[in-house]
């Protein structure tokens, strides 16, 4: 680098040193320099997710024995959360549906508004879940869009603005064109990286939603369609993938951050087996379970899946690191965060004012005192499946059709009827589906089938609760056999006679999988669920009071 007799040379042997010293730094920092440049730092990516809120802007749900969420609570704890670049919040479906009274009377309306209020610019991410479709495509795309269309209610913001997050759905589609309802995806900036989000509803939806409202679409399998985006997402150069998925499963609950093995049962499992290797995080939903395991896709690479109960009383909160040279997730760890009530200083200003301004709307209707309750009447099952609020609901719907017996799923119980004053409120949160009643004739022997359905694979999400009969069943015998003695109005059932039984159109179109229910003949049409309920609980003596009777009962 230096020659003999040079000018520098010539002047001080000092020089000489500081100009080799020069050039050696010069030498060393030019790779770091370029390894900076080639290998830039990892991208940290925060996603906040919030599975089945439906509609809960309103306070009394409790975890672990502590009240949690409503939309003032699970603001504080968002907006607190989502304050720092490359944080989105996603919400893989059931946003809204069997909603209490506050949402659901406004068509969800203030639901929609709290998230469009939500956390700032914090990018929001949605896709739908089978309550979505609770009042058909075109009141779901009304939501989506905005608009006031047809509709007759209050509104909080005039006119309807529409959702402000961006729904993907990569496998519901238009039945007249086979095109998603929906984008598949969306790819979002994620401090420099690109990062993919994609959608999927349970295929199961069909058997959990009116016929009615679902005739236009159809519902193709998950993991087939999520993948067959996947190449597309690829070839953009982005690596990063996150399904928004409203399938789930459950296990069994922890603090902290994700570990290593777990128990996860349920359909998420099978479907995230089938899923490409290169995604890398699902958020799931519908079960209501927590949720925070690594499960194998079908390249066997771990993939981090996520669950945080139902209605707000919690959210995931993960943690994602991309490596910018090649897009790809380097690492990833999630933890499930209770939104508890009592544990803030203060609660969402913003989120409250909302919630007031919902609640003033529908207060002439909700605030209306029907009856008294000795006692609360709650969904609290017996070791046979049988419930004070099931017998309750149940003998309404059979008062109202003045019939023989009555059914209902027990999944269309959404809440419990406090002890004390009875509200027409109160009566909603019970039943939020204005689903309407109806009877028809049923043979001895297709009671008995539907009794029997509740132990056929796939097993129903949900059991029956009845009135008008009882029965018993023997855990001991094969499925199709398990009942060994069914009674109406106290009599043995009659195989080959006819008899009236009362349920909601819900169950009548085979809702849940009792398909038998399809059988029945001579339909006659009633009231409304929550207004069978009112009428019902308005003629009992009060202060009313319900227990389980032993209706269902397991053999000796």
């Amino acid at each position: 680098l230096m020659t003999s007799g040079s000018p520098i040379d010539d002047k001080s042997p000092w020089l000489q040193v500081i100009a080799g010293f020069l050039v050696l730094t010069i030498i060393v920092l030019i790779p770091i320099g370029l390894s900076w440049y080639l290998h830039p730092a990892p991208v940290h990516v925060r996603i906040l997710a919030v599975n089945d809120f439906h509609g809960q802007l309103t306070a009394g749900k409790s975890l672990s024995g502590e009240p949690v969420g409503s939309a003032p609570v699970l603001a504080s704890y968002l907006n607190a959360a989502a304050g720092r670049p490359a944080t989105f919040i996603a919400l893989p479906g059931d946003i809204v549906g069997a909603s209490p009274p506050e949402s659901g009377l406004l068509l969800d309306e203030p639901t929609i508004l709290f998230w469009n209020g939500l956390a700032g610019d914090c990018p929001q991410i949605a896709t739908f879940g089978n309550h979505e479709f609770d009042r058909g495509t075109d009141e779901l795309m009304r939501m989506v869009d905005g608009g006031n269309g047809a509709t007759n209610i209050t509104h909080l913001v005039d006119p309807y603005p529409g959702a402000a997050m961006e729904y993907v759905s990569s496998n519901v589609v238009w039945r007249v064109n086979d095109t998603p309802i929906a984008a598949p995806y969306t790819i979002r900036d994620a401090g420099g990286v690109g990062i993919a989000f994609i959608g999927a509803t349970t295929i199961e939806t069909p058997s959990i939603q009116k016929p009615a409202n679902i005739e236009d679409i159809a519902f193709k399998d998950e993991a087939e369609s999520i993948n067959r985006y996947i190449p597309e997402i690829q070839e953009k150069g982005v690596h990063a993938i996150i399904v928004l998925l409203h399938e789930g499963g459950s296990q069994d609950a922890y603090g902290g951050p994700t570990r290593e093995g777990g128990n996860v049962t349920g359909r998420i499992t099978g479907i995230v087996a089938g899923l490409d290797p290169d995604v890398d995080l699902v958020l799931s939903a519908h079960t209501h379970e927590f949720t925070n395991a690594c499960l194998e896709n079908a390249g066997g690479r771990s993939v981090l899946v996520t669950q945080a109960y139902s209605y707000g009383k919690a959210f995931a909160d993960i943690e994602l690191v991309i490596d910018p040279a090649t897009g790809d997730v380097t690492h990833r760890t999630a933890e499930i965060v209770p939104a508890y009530a009592n544990r803030l200083s203060g609660t969402d200003p913003g989120a409250a004012a909302l919630l007031e301004r919902a609640r003033d709307a529908v207060r002439p209707l909700t605030e209306r005192v029907v009856t008294s309750a000795s006692a609360s009447i709650t969904g609290q099952a017996t070791g046979a499946g049988e419930s004070p609020l099931g017998n309750l609901v149940a003998d309404g719907q059979r008062a109202a059709m003045q019939a023989d017996v009555a059914f209902i799923t027990t999944g269309s119980l959404r809440a419990d009827i406090p002890q004390g004053n009875v509200t027409w409120g109160d009566l909603y949160a019970v039943q939020p589906f204005a689903s309407t009643v109806l009877s028809m004739t049923l043979t001895g022997e297709q009671i008995r089938d539907v009794l029997e359905q509740q132990w056929q694979t796939p097993l129903p999400p949900h059991n029956l609760a009845v009135s008008g009969l009882s029965y018993t069943f023997d855990d001991g015998k094969p499925a199709g056999e398990k009942i060994t003695e069914i009674r109406v109005g106290g009599a043995p059932l009659e195989p080959g006679a006819n008899y009236t039984a009362a349920m909601v159109d819900f169950l009548a179109t085979g809702g849940d999988g009792y398909t038998v229910f399809t059988k029945g003949v001579n339909p006659a049409y009633g009231p409304l669920d929550i207004d069978a309920l009112v009428t019902y609980m308005g003629a009992l003596p009060e202060p009313i009071g319900v227990k389980a009777e032993a209706r269902i009962a397991k053999a000796a």
